[in-house]
């Protein structure tokens, strides 16, 4: 058998790590997606019982550990709530109010990694013929809200208009009123040319006359996925055996190219929901 010379050994080597080095540098510096994501978390309910926050806050933040969105809205989240995951995810911050006024009740709030964006501006307005006040619209049930963050990526300096809200589950006059004027406060901001994110619980059906006002003017990012997403839905109930169809929390974009989309079935370690609603996720370029 023929001797090979250690030293070619040695250098192919080294040349063989300075390649896969290269290569690997490479493919991170081209990886330019990042992750957008909505989740309802429910309220803290001692009600809930097995469900209730305390049982399921650390499944909701192995969720976002996993996943690393860039920027993510929660609906439903009582100051407790936002204050676990604050405390616990250092690395984001945070923008809203509460829908009773500052930090009181339940608050569309925003996430964001600080490392990744920087917060340019925020609002949060009263979905309601007073919008700059704690009040209730129309016929809904509820004061209902929408938080805004505009950010810019620190690498392209690229920036995004981002919008958080939760509609209201009972009035249908609320809901369609209440697109019209997040698509109003849009468009006052230039809405044809700039990139545009609008997320939450819309509690409505894909087929309802309030999501087809808003994919008139924005584009639901499922659209070219809708076919292939495995659970269609992202309303479970807390039911372990849900079928999961009801699809009713969004994001909506304009001007982005949307490259994955995913409703995020993942459960506890008890095999329970983290929430009543899956988390929608997903990748822009």
């Amino acid at each position: 058998m023929r001797k090979i010379n250690p030293l070619y050994l040695l250098v192919l080597s080294i040349c063989f790590c300075f390649s896969c080095g290269k290569q690997s540098e490479k493919t991170i510096e081209s990886s330019t997606d990042i992750g957008i994501m909505t989740y309802n978390i429910r309220l803290d309910l001692t009600s809930d019982g097995i469900n209730q926050w305390d049982n399921r806050k650390e499944a909701v933040l192995s969720i976002i550990d996993n996943y690393k969105p860039t920027i993510f809205g929660i609906q439903e989240a009582l100051p407790q709530q936002v204050a676990y995951l604050q405390e616990n995810l250092t690395h984001y911050g945070s923008i809203g109010k509460g829908r009773d006024g500052g930090s009181n009740g339940e608050a569309c709030t925003i996430l964001y990694r600080k490392d990744i964006v920087k917060l340019l501006s925020t609002e949060t307005f009263w979905l309601s013929e007073t919008p700059l006040k704690p009040s209730i619209g129309w016929d809904a049930a509820y004061p209902r809200i929408c938080t805004v963050g505009v950010f810019q990526h620190k690498k392209s300096k690229k920036k995004y208009h981002v919008y958080n809200t939760h509609l209201d589950h009972v009035g249908m006059i609320a809901q369609q009123e209440s697109v019209q004027q997040i698509l109003a406060h849009i468009e006052r901001q230039n809405y044809p040319n700039i990139p545009v994110i609008v997320m939450g619980d819309f509690n409505a059906k894909t087929a309802s006359p309030t999501i087809n006002a808003i994919t008139k003017h924005l584009s639901d990012s499922n659209q070219n996925f809708k076919h292939k997403t495995k659970p269609t839905g992202t309303f479970n109930g807390f039911d372990i055996h849900s079928s999961l169809e009801k699809r009713i929390d969004y994001i909506f974009t304009s001007n982005l190219q949307v490259n994955n989309y995913q409703h995020l079935d993942d459960k506890t370690v008890n095999h329970n929901w983290p929430s009543d609603h899956l988390p929608v996720f997903i990748k822009i370029k």
